[in-house]
């Protein structure tokens, strides 16, 4: 569900990660964080005691003071905060630049299942979660959602979505590729998977999100 730290954009909800060049982090000497980029990266040290039910904290405080604690970039506190105000607990562990937009792979060390995930970062700071809704009304519409729903009535998104690649646009943008396994059960066979494209353009802000196919 959208919160006051994220906004509408291609219909997708996203994380406004753009307030990242005006905010500064706890612990930082003051030190303004800049735009978001590979800075926002923390090697993960043992949680092991926020995860413990004789921690005196939560689980998301006790994130974000080991990450102080450790040294952590003011851009990766800033970050793990957004992602907790947002209630999505969990820090950037890695970064691939896309041109102007960036992946950034999100762990979330609190959850049973689906400890990863990917956003995808536009130029402007908007941050779309790839796997957070990943059929969406305007999918389950389409002729290739309806044939696949009606002979697997009970696969569903199995997150995260694997990055396949991206191609350049005519226009001097590129298109990005996700490719989302469906399943039926976590220890099923794959019953095919959900491929989604999103534009970017030339200034690297991400415009336009469309489900391709099923395979």
């Amino acid at each position: 569900m959208p919160t006051r730290f994220s906004r509408h954009v291609v219909g997708c909800a996203v994380l406004a990660f753009s307030a990242l060049a005006t905010m500064q982090a706890a612990h930082a000497q003051s030190q303004p964080t800049g735009p978001i980029d590979a800075h926002a990266v923390w090697q993960e040290r043992s949680l092991s005691a926020c995860r413990s039910e004789q921690s005196q904290t939560a689980p998301d405080v006790c994130l974000l003071r080991t990450m102080q604690r450790s040294g952590a970039h003011p851009q990766a506190i800033t970050a793990a905060r957004m992602l907790v105000k947002a209630d999505k607990a969990g820090f950037i562990s890695a970064w691939r630049p896309l041109g102007k937009a960036a992946l950034a792979t999100v762990t979330y060390p609190f959850r049973a299942n689906t400890n990863e995930g990917t956003l995808l970062i536009g130029s402007d700071g908007a941050a779309i979660d790839v796997d957070e809704g990943s059929v969406r009304e305007e999918d389950r519409a389409t002729p290739a959602w309806r044939a696949f729903a009606a002979a697997h009535p009970d696969a569903v998104p199995f997150a995260p979505a694997d990055f396949v690649g991206s191609t350049a646009t005519g226009d001097g943008g590129q298109s990005v590729l996700f490719s989302t396994p469906l399943i039926t059960c976590h220890a099923c066979a794959e019953d095919g998977a959900l491929l989604v494209a999103y534009t970017i353009d030339k200034a690297g802000i991400v415009r336009e999100r469309k489900l391709l196919t099923i395979k």
